[in-house]
């Protein structure tokens, strides 16, 4: 690699803040997460679940939100979604 002459305001001709690297990077290395994935897993797609159900159940009975008062189930598997991706997070797994 031939040597690059650099033009600068000072006439040093010094890239200062820049380093030339070679080609090959090695690559880092991952670093594990913590928590348990899978709990974190079930709870994201409890909450989703949780949220579809719960629009389903709100725009089939005219768009009525009284209707989510006598059907506890969305907003329970909402909640159990967030407590199991929370314990995902805490919890090793």
């Amino acid at each position: 690699m031939a040597s690059q002459k650099h033009k600068d305001d000072w006439g040093t001709g010094a890239r200062e803040g820049y380093e030339d690297r070679g080609t090959f990077r090695p690559q880092r290395p991952a670093v594990k997460q913590p928590g348990s994935p899978l709990l974190k897993a079930l709870g994201g797609i409890a909450m989703v679940g949780g949220i579809c159900w719960g629009v389903f159940v709100v725009t089939s009975t005219g768009n009525s939100m009284a209707v989510l008062q006598q059907n506890h189930g969305p907003i329970a598997i909402i909640a159990l979604g967030v407590i199991a991706s929370v314990l995902g997070k805490y919890v090793r797994g």
